[in-house]
């Protein structure tokens, strides 16, 4: 699809940018002691040299916080502007940005916590201080005095100058989420009785003084953009009506852009995971562009470039403001300035990204290994000829370990790549997970496409064995084969009502599984009769025809809460789970809204309960205190476990010598990689889900 929109070039004071797409502020963590490294750079120039038109470097802290432990874990991986030593690294920056074409934009920040100078201790600040000053800090040690904001002023000036200096472009304030700058904006945060609090006017006074002094020491032809939450989602602060007010406040002292976001940080509802519909606040850009001639643009929640060229074409914003988009896909720009969007990789909006920041760890992503795993590079750095491109590689499993390793191998040059499954057609998993993921069909497509676009031989409905191991003939085996599941022995596991995620599986593949009635093997025949197309897989599970209305789901992990999530409207669901808490394997961003979503949609989630028995009346219990009850369902939907899949291996070691042979993925959950476990906060996880089957297999086909 072509995107004219999204091509054209626009301005942002005297900055002129080669197309609309903005890479928005992020902290990725990836800092080296608060200063730019090589790491930072080259993360940064893949982006620029993949089409973006503005980057913005994300969280450049004001303040001086080396040798300190702040509480809001973010901090540590912010980009220090607070002193002249810095200057290299952002030119650095600069430098690469602009080789490739891109404009360089930072985001000058100050979070929760502050000092003067490096001399004093670093404490949790606020402008008032009965309000809780953020996540992680708690309520607010000191209350800002009118000499320490003059202060605070005059550090975001220096900092701009510093910027400048490096050949920065653009300096942005980031005034939204909940950070101090919002805080004094914010009706809710706000609560001061001198000049900086009250009228609009006045609790945009720190806002407008840092204005001032930007203009003061860089001059008015340094472009100032302003990033702004029209509705921070609090209660008692900043709505949309609003929006008048602050913007006639703020462009009377000399701002060129307007990026328009949602939210607080501590907002009682979330506003940027997969809870969140796509778009669902463009309409504050839009709102906002009623009071202002400057460009102005959304960015919250947006990661289709169907949804960035309606932004254009309906005037909601002057460009498309994405963040973890461009974490995921670092070439958007090119591939639509030259017409492939089709190869534009995805963002499934995990928030496994989100998962890692918050705790102040390296960012990670499901389906870009190379933002963590930078050392080992892109396919282009590792090009293979001669003797090399011509090795013999056969993979076996089609899902997205196997599928990663493949397209990985093809761009490094390897001509004989070869990929075969005993299913019928490739993306393993993930072909169920879609029918109850609505971000995960893009994935599948996209895959479909790589192995079009890279010419990768899939030969499906191929059962692997040693002999053909041995036949084929291979210099390099890649065993991709997925887990042996197992069910927990529980008295009824074999009974008509209950449905397990292999019996799901076997569904999607068209498979017939013995005992759980008439409807569910036709369903299995037509399925395999049509290939399984989405939709009616969609449209099966939602019905009552296979899965009842009463429904009970055992386990209150990751998967158990996926499975309610997507399956509850018009049924009655009870999510049982042995553990105090529900939720585990789901990250700090998720969790609580996910649970809190369920909560509000009926499902009942019962906890410290042990399953005895599976009935013709649901499932039989038994809470904390031994007593036994029954859970009425008519569907009992319950989880297997992985276990390691390594027969062929251990086979095939005897055969073809381990030196050319490598297991992935959830085949082994334990498989660790050389210099990863150390750099890994995670390790390696009992159960893999998509990041680290994508991840093993880039990184097998990188260190091949």
């Amino acid at each position: 699809m072509k995107y004219e929109l999204l091509n054209k070039p626009f301005k942002i004071g005297n900055v002129e940018l080669r197309n609309r797409f903005v890479m928005l502020p992020m902290t990725i963590e990836k800092t080296d002691n608060y200063h730019v490294g090589d790491d930072l750079v080259d993360f940064y120039e893949q982006r620029a040299k993949g089409g973006a038109a503005l980057i913005e470097l994300g969280s450049c802290y004001v303040c001086d916080v080396f040798d300190t432990h702040p509480k809001y874990h973010t901090t540590t991986g912010a980009v220090g502007v607070w002193d002249d030593c810095f200057i290299p690294g952002l030119t650095r920056t600069a430098e690469v940005c602009h080789k490739h074409g891109a404009k360089l934009a930072a985001q000058l920040q100050l979070c929760y916590e502050w000092r003067a100078t490096g001399e004093d201790e670093l404490h949790s600040y606020a402008p008032s201080k009965d309000v809780v000053s953020g996540p992680f800090v708690g309520m607010p040690e000191k209350e800002f005095t009118k000499e320490e904001i003059a202060i605070v002023v005059k550090q975001y000036g220096e900092a701009a100058l510093r910027c400048k200096k490096a050949g920065i472009d653009i300096i942005e304030i980031h005034a939204g989420i909940g950070y101090m700058v919002m805080r004094f904006i914010s009706k809710y945060s706000n609560h001061r009785t001198d000049e900086y609090g009250g009228s609009t006017e006045n609790r945009c006074r720190l806002l407008t003084e840092i204005i001032d002094e930007i203009h003061k020491t860089c001059g008015d032809d340094m472009p100032i953009l302003i990033r702004y939450s029209a509705d921070d989602l609090m209660p008692g602060g900043q709505r949309v009506e609003d929006l008048k007010e602050v913007i006639e406040c703020v462009e009377k002292h000399g701002v060129d852009a307007w990026s328009i976001q949602a939210g607080f940080h501590e907002a009682p509802r979330p506003v940027a995971n997969q809870l969140v519909p796509e778009g669902e606040f463009i309409y504050l850009s839009k709102e906002a562009k009623k009071y202002t001639t400057l460009p102005c643009f959304p960015g919250t929640r947006i990661n289709h470039l169907d949804v960035c060229e309606k932004i254009l074409a309906d005037g909601s914003g002057d460009a498309a403001g994405m963040a973890r988009h461009w974490i995921a896909e670092p070439e958007i720009g090119i591939k639509v300035a030259e017409g492939r969007s089709e190869e534009v990789r995805p963002c499934i909006v995990c928030s496994r990204c989100l998962d890692n920041i918050f705790i102040g760890k390296p960012c990670k992503c499901s389906v870009n290994p190379n933002v963590y795993f930078s050392q080992y590079g892109l396919p282009a750095d590792h090009q293979v000829t001669g003797e090399e491109a011509e090795k013999k590689i056969l993979i076996v499993g089609a899902g997205p370990a196997g599928l990663e390793a493949a397209r990985n191998l093809k761009m490094r040059g390897f001509k004989n790549v070869t990929v075969v499954d005993q299913k019928k057609k490739p993306c393993g998993l993930l072909n169920l997970a879609q029918v109850l993921n609505e971000e995960l069909p893009p994935m599948v497509d996209w895959y479909n496409n790589e192995i079009k676009r890279l010419g990768i031989d899939v030969r499906c409905n191929t059962k692997v064995d040693v002999n053909y191991l041995k036949d084929f003939g291979a210099d390099e085996v890649i065993l991709a084969v997925g887990p042996e599941t197992t069910s927990p022995d529980v008295p009824g596991k074999d009974r008509k009502n209950v449905i397990d995620s292999h019996a799901l599986k076997e569904l999607v593949e068209g498979k017939g599984t013995p005992g759980k009635g008439f409807m569910w093997g036709l369903s299995c025949f037509g399925m395999g009769i049509l290939g399984a197309p989405l939709g009616l897989m969609q449209w099966g599970l939602g019905t009552h025809l296979l899965v009842k209305k009463r429904m009970a789901v055992i386990g209150g992990g990751f998967a158990g809460i996926e499975v309610a999530s997507s399956m509850n409207e018009g049924r009655e669901v009870t999510v049982i789970e042995p553990a105090k808490k529900a939720g585990a394997e789901i990250g700090i961003i998720d969790k609580n809204p996910e649970l809190r979503k369920l909560k509000k949609e009926g499902v009942k989630i019962l906890t410290l309960t042990k399953v005895k028995a599976y009935t013709d009346e649901g499932v039989l219990c038994e809470d904390a205190e031994g007593k036994e009850f029954t859970v009425p369902a008519d569907t009992i939907i319950t989880g297997t476990t992985m276990i390691d899949n390594t027969q062929l291996y251990d086979e095939a070691k005897g055969v073809l010598g381990e030196e050319h042979l490598h297991l992935i993925g959830n085949a082994s959950p334990h498989t660790d990689w050389e210099g990863v476990a150390a750099n890994d906060p995670y390790g390696t996880p009992e159960f893999k889900r998509l990041l680290e089957a994508i991840r093993d297999g880039y990184l097998v086909a990188m260190q091949m």
